[in-house]
């Protein structure tokens, strides 16, 4: 049987795994996460153009740092803005087909290396952790859902 105390040591252990985890990627992630990648990856996934400011809530990224950002992909070719046909005083940014290609080439590569990590895993493994991951994703959105409608009230 269970207890309250076999749960928190087992929080701990996750916790501290997590972080240590997260010290080893973290430089792969922030550079994912906060830069050009996250900028060009979010236009991929969406598939249409969007404003600098659907961009920095989109990508978690500020308006300020995307406005940088914005600059340098436009410099190398892989994002165009332009003002929007149905509202001049928007601007619109979308992926030149070269963006496009590097979005692509990225989303490759980060596959590949989860690929090699869940080979190292093993595929009983790699399988069974998928499938926690996937029932994480559903537990945490109920949580965060009875979180948000908790602090509604």
């Amino acid at each position: 049987m269970e207890t309250d105390g076999t749960y928190e040591e087992l929080a701990r252990e996750f916790l501290a795994n997590l972080t240590r985890i997260g010290q080893r990627i973290t430089p792969m992630v922030l550079n994912s996460t906060r830069g050009e990648t996250a900028l060009l990856m979010t236009l991929f996934r969406t598939g249409s153009p969007l404003s600098p400011g659907e961009l920095a809530d989109a990508s978690h990224v500020s308006s300020a740092r995307v406005a940088n950002i914005l600059r340098s992909l436009e410099d190398k070719g892989l994002v165009t803005r332009s003002h929007s046909e149905s509202d001049r005083r928007r601007v619109e940014v979308t992926l030149t087909e070269a963006g496009r290609a590097d979005a692509e080439a990225r989303r490759s590569r980060r596959q590949a290396s989860v690929a090699e990590y869940f080979r190292a895993l093993g595929e009983d493994d790699a399988r069974e952790l998928v499938r926690i991951i996937g029932r994480s994703e559903g537990i945490l959105g109920e949580m965060a859902e009875r979180g948000c409608a908790h602090e509604a009230r």
